[in-house]
C-alpha cells in the first residue's frame, strides 16, 4: 500500500500537514493487522464506521479506510460515514464492528448501541480513537464507560500517541480493585509488525474476584427455597437452580446476594406487561444481574430478556382425583358385563317367560328360571321332563356367568376400580371439568391455540406454587365441583410422593405442554455467552440432571397408579377351578343322595 498516496491526497485536501509519512504508515500497518489478523478472524462480514466531529480527521480516515479496502478482498464490508451536521441511522445489526472515531462524542453519535440492544450475545467492538495526547485519557475514559453501560463486553480501544505508539486498551467490568468498573487497561501494543500479545479479545469473565452478582428471585421449591439464616442473619437460598447458581458462583469466582420478591403481590411479579415491581422490569433496569425461580421461557419474555441455554424441560401435565371418577353402587353391580351381555340375559329371560305365558303354564313356574339364574333352590321340582331339561339347561348356562360375575364384583369392591380416565385435558373440558392452576402459568398458557378456544373453562389462583393447586384438589376444598390441576411433572411426583397420595390422583399421560426453564439475565448480558458455555457442559455432562433427580427426591421409576387394563377369563382362571370343584362336589354329593334316594325302590 503506497501510504505517501494517501498522504499526499489528506495534505492537498486539508492543506495541513497533520504528521509524517512514516507515522501514517505505522497506524495504517496497525490497521491492516488488527483487520486481517483480528477481525477476519471472527466474521466474514466487517461494518467499518467512521464518525468524527473534526472534518480534517474524517478526511484522513476517509482515504485510510478507502486504501485499507481496495488491498484484500476476504471479507463483506459495511461502510458507514456518520456526519456531524447531517447524521443518518442505518438500521441492523452490526456485529464485527471497526470504528475510527475522533472523540466519544462521534462514537455516540454513531448509535450502534441501539441497533444491537436487542440481541442476545455479545458483538465484537474495535475503536480507533484519534485525537490529541491531552484528551486521550478523558475520551478513553467515556469511551469505556459507554461500553460498560452497554454491556458492550468485547471492546478494545487503539490509540495513537505523540510519540507514534500504537496501543490497545480495553476494560475489565470485575477487578481486584473493583466492580462493574471500567478502568482502562492497556492489553497490547504494535511493534510495527505485529501485537505483541494474544488474544486480543481476553476472557474477561474467568475470574471475577468475589464480586457481588445479584440474584433476583422468590420461594419457589423445589427450584429455589428460601429462608433466613438467624446465625448468619441473612437471606439463604437452596433447591435445583440454586445449585446451578452456586456451581456458577464457583467456578467464576463471584458472590451472591439474593433480592427476595416473595414478600410482594403476585400481581406485582407475575410478569404482567412489564410492571415496574416484577422480575423483566427490575432486570432491564439491572436492579439485578440474574432472575432463577422456575422462569419459564415465552416469545415475549425473550423478546425482552436474555436467556442462555435451558438448563430444564418442565413439561406440565393435567392431574385429576380418582374421586371424580369413582363407580357409584347401582354402576358397580352393572359394570362387571358390558351393555350388550345384559341385553342378551334380559332377552333370554323375557323370552322364556313370554312362551310360559304364551302357553299358560303356572307363572310361578316360569319364576324358577330366575331363581336358577340367581343361583337360589327351588322349593318345588317339575314333573315333567323336559321342564327338567330346561332347568339343568339354564343351571348350567348360567353357572359360568355368577361365577364371573361374583369373582369381578369381589374384584372391584376389593380394590376400588375407579371408572376409565380420559387422556387428555380436551376431553376433560368436554366433561365439564374445570381447569386450575396459578395465575403466572395461566398466562403462558394463553399461546397455546386448544386453551385459548376454551379460556373460561380455566381459573388462575392467586399463588405462585403448584403444590397449592394440587392442594385445592382433595374433595374438603373442591366444593362439589369437578377440578383438575395443570402443574410441573416433577413437582407433581414429588407431591403425591411425600403426602402419600399415588392413590388418590392420576396423571395424564398427555402433556399439556411442554415449557423451557432458563435463567433470565438482562438484554445484551455479558453473562450469556459464559453462562451459555458452563449450561452446556454441565448439561453435556449430565450433571443437570442429576441435580433435578436428587432434588425432586426420586429414587427410582415412579409406578403407574392404576393401569387402564382389561380384566379378561383368564385373569379369573383360579377363581373358576375353585368354584368348580366346588360345584363338582356338590354335584358328586347331590348324585349320592340320589343313589341312596332310590335304592330302597330299585331292590323292590
Amino acid at each position: 500500500m503506497n501510504v505517501s498516496l494517501i498522504y499526499a491526497s489528506y495534505a492537498e485536501l486539508t492543506r495541513i500537514g497533520l504528521q509524517d509519512e512514516s507515522a501514517n504508515l505505522f497506524v495504517a500497518e496497525a490497521l491492516r493487522y488488527v483487520i486481517e489478523q483480528v477481525l477476519a478472524q471472527l466474521s466474514t462480514t466487517l461494518v467499518m464506521t467512521i464518525s468524527s466531529q473534526d472534518t480534517g480527521t474524517a478526511y484522513w480516515f476517509e482515504f485510510v479506510i478507502e486504501h485499507l479496502i481496495s488491498s484484500w478482498s476476504g471479507m463483506a464490508v459495511q461502510l458507514l460515514y456518520i456526519k456531524a451536521e447531517r447524521p443518518v441511522h442505518v438500521p441492523g445489526r452490526k456485529y464485527c464492528n471497526f470504528l475510527l472515531v475522533d472523540s466519544f462524542e462521534g462514537l455516540r453519535a454513531a448509535d450502534i448501541a441501539k441497533d444491537n440492544a436487542s440481541y442476545d450475545d455479545s458483538e465484537y467492538y474495535f475503536i480507533f480513537l484519534q485525537t490529541r495526547d491531552a484528551f486521550i485519557s478523558q475520551e478513553l475514559q467515556l469511551i469505556l464507560d459507554y461500553c460498560l453501560q452497554n454491556y458492550w463486553l468485547h471492546c478494545n480501544v487503539m490509540i495513537q500517541t505523540a510519540q507514534v505508539e500504537v496501543l490497545v486498551y480495553t476494560y475489565y467490568p470485575y477487578t481486584a480493585q473493583g466492580c462493574q468498573m471500567a478502568r482502562p487497561q492497556l492489553i497490547n501494543r504494535f511493534d510495527g509488525k505485529r501485537m505483541l500479545n494474544e488474544p486480543m479479545f481476553p476472557d474477561k469473565l474467568r475470574n471475577m474476584y468475589g464480586c457481588e452478582v445479584v440474584v433476583l428471585t422468590w420461594h419457589m421449591p423445589p427450584y429455589v427455597e428460601l429462608w433466613w439464616d438467624d446465625k448468619r442473619g441473612k437471606l439463604q437460598a437452596r433447591g435445583f437452580e440454586m445449585v446451578l447458581v452456586q456451581h456458577l458462583a464457583d467456578s467464576m469466582n463471584f458472590r451472591v446476594r439474593l433480592l427476595n420478591l416473595t414478600l410482594m403481590h403476585v400481581s406485582s411479579y407475575q410478569l404482567r406487561n412489564g410492571s415496574h415491581l416484577g422480575p423483566i422490569e427490575m432486570l432491564r433496569s439491572q436492579m439485578a444481574n440474574l432472575s432463577i425461580g422456575n422462569f419459564r421461557k415465552s416469545a415475549r419474555r425473550n423478546e425482552m430478556l436474555t436467556s442462555p441455554l435451558s438448563h430444564y424441560y418442565s413439561p406440565l401435565v393435567a392431574t385429576v382425583e380418582y374421586g371424580s371418577y369413582r363407580i357409584s353402587s347401582l354402576a358397580l353391580l352393572l359394570f362387571p358385563f358390558k351393555l350388550h351381555v345384559w341385553l342378551i340375559l334380559l332377552c333370554a329371560v323375557a323370552l322364556h317367560l313370554i312362551i310360559y305365558m304364551a302357553r299358560r303354564y303356572d307363572t310361578f313356574t316360569g319364576m324358577h328360571v330366575i331363581e336358577l339364574l340367581l343361583g337360589a333352590s327351588i322349593v318345588r321340582f317339575p314333573r315333567a321332563w323336559l321342564q327338567r331339561g330346561i332347568y339343568a339347561h339354564w343351571l348350567y348356562g348360567s353357572l359360568p356367568l355368577r361365577v364371573v360375575y361374583q369373582s369381578l364384583l369381589f374384584h372391584l369392591i376389593r380394590k376400588q376400580i375407579f371408572a376409565s380416565v380420559p387422556d387428555s385435558f380436551e376431553k376433560l373440558l368436554a366433561e365439564n371439568f374445570i381447569g386450575i392452576t396459578t395465575s403466572n402459568t395461566l398466562q403462558l398458557l394463553e399461546e397455546i391455540p386448544g386453551v385459548m378456544r376454551q379460556y373460561d373453562s380455566f381459573v388462575g389462583m392467586v399463588t405462585s406454587w403448584d403444590q397449592e393447586v394440587l392442594d385445592a384438589l382433595h374433595p374438603a376444598h373442591k366444593g362439589g365441583r369437578k377440578l383438575f390441576a395443570i402443574t410441573s411433572l416433577d413437582v407433581t411426583n414429588s407431591y403425591l410422593r411425600s403426602n402419600y397420595h399415588l392413590g388418590q390422583y392420576y396423571i395424564l399421560p398427555q402433556y399439556v405442554n411442554v415449557q423451557q426453564i432458563g435463567i433470565y439475565l438482562p438484554k445484551h448480558s455479558y453473562f450469556y455467552d459464559k453462562f451459555d458455555l458452563v449450561i452446556r457442559q454441565l448439561y453435556n455432562g449430565g450433571l443437570t440432571s442429576t441435580w433435578r433427580r436428587w432434588t425432586f427426591g426420586e429414587r427410582g421409576p415412579l409406578k403407574r397408579q392404576i393401569t387402564n387394563t382389561s380384566i379378561g377369563i383368564g385373569d379369573l382362571l383360579g377363581i373358576c377351578m375353585v368354584m368348580g370343584t366346588i360345584y363338582t362336589l356338590a354335584l358328586l354329593v347331590f348324585c349320592i343322595e340320589l343313589l341312596v334316594h332310590y335304592a330302597p325302590m330299585l331292590r323292590r
